[in-house]
């Protein structure tokens, strides 16, 4: 967002969000462009049916500063009435209610412009906290703080650095991600590149049976599969675009091995889960060749 947007493009930036944006998030990318902001805490009772950012607006004595109304808290909503307004005179004559509803709207205003520096002064601290946390993620980028924080994490070192630049990233959301099957689907997609489908079973019981001389009706019965209640999530790696990758999908592989750690640190622990993957029709098809030894059924391709 740049200093020259319209006061009516950033709220249509803002207000058509399909959900509540931050407002220290919004205020912090508007500082990094050099535009100038009035922030003003005063629309508290409305938080609970409206956004954090209730209303955007230009300054109509000082032009190209945004005045910005958040449905916070202010020191006014903070502290006893009896502080701020005098008592009410107990006459019902219409006038005189008129004039003390006047006199409340005068103090009360009055009160907030003492109290706004205050309040500006502790909201841009949390501002300065966005700041450092967006500054943190952005220099998970470079390769040393990568690496430092891989280790840390005992990221497994099969993973690329890339992927692991994008793991570290995703750190600071995990309460977000964990056990959030729709999200998680759409990091791996768009980590991997390659589209994901999930799906959910119960687990069985695997039996292990030792090497032995068996013989059915005397030490050997046949059994069936034990079916338990935890829950299973496939994930099932679809139509491979890139078949030269295909190696980095095997066990200990590149991408494989991303995705077993990250759905070990998003799954709840009770939940199992496999990795599948497939690839495109069209990649797969037995061609025969005239050439020698090339695509001959029973010596280079089997049924």
């Amino acid at each position: 967002m740049t200093a020259h947007n319209s006061k009516t493009s950033i709220q249509q930036q803002v207000f058509n969000l399909d959900f509540d944006l931050k407002a220290e998030t919004f205020i912090a990318g508007l500082l990094e462009t050099n535009v100038a902001v009035d922030i003003n805490l005063t629309d508290y009772f409305k938080r609970r049916f409206s956004n954090d950012i209730s209303k955007i607006a230009e300054n109509s004595e000082e032009n190209g500063i945004l005045e910005i109304h958040l449905s916070r808290r202010s020191f006014y909503n903070i502290f006893p009435e009896r502080l701020f307004h005098t008592q009410n005179s107990t006459t019902a004559l219409v006038h005189q209610m008129v004039d003390d509803y006047k006199n409340r709207k005068l103090e009360e205003e009055q009160v907030r412009k003492f109290f706004k520096p205050l309040e500006v002064e502790f909201f841009l601290h949390r501002v300065a906290i966005e700041q450092a946390e967006n500054q943190s993620i952005q220099s998970l980028g470079t390769n040393e703080l990568s690496e430092l924080l891989s280790e840390f994490w005992n990221i497994d070192t099969h993973i690329p650095k890339e992927m692991a630049a994008k793991i570290l990233k995703t750190m600071p959301l995990m309460y977000k991600i964990a056990g959030n099957l729709s999200l998680l689907q759409s990091i791996l997609e768009t980590i991997i590149a390659e589209r994901v489908v999930v799906t959910e079973e119960f687990a069985s019981i695997e039996y292990h049976i030792e090497v032995h001389d068996w013989q059915l009706g005397v030490n050997l019965a046949t059994a069936g599969c034990s079916v338990t209640f935890l829950p299973k999530y496939i994930f099932t790696i679809t139509d491979i675009k890139r078949p030269e990758t295909l190696k980095d999908y095997l066990p200990n592989g590149k991408i494989i091995s991303f995705v077993e750690f990250y759905l070990e640190h998003t799954l709840p622990f009770e939940a199992d889960f496999e990795i599948n993957f497939t690839m495109e029709r069209a990649k797969t098809d037995f061609v025969l060749s005239k050439t020698i030894y090339e695509g001959r059924l029973g010596i280079s391709a089997t049924i």
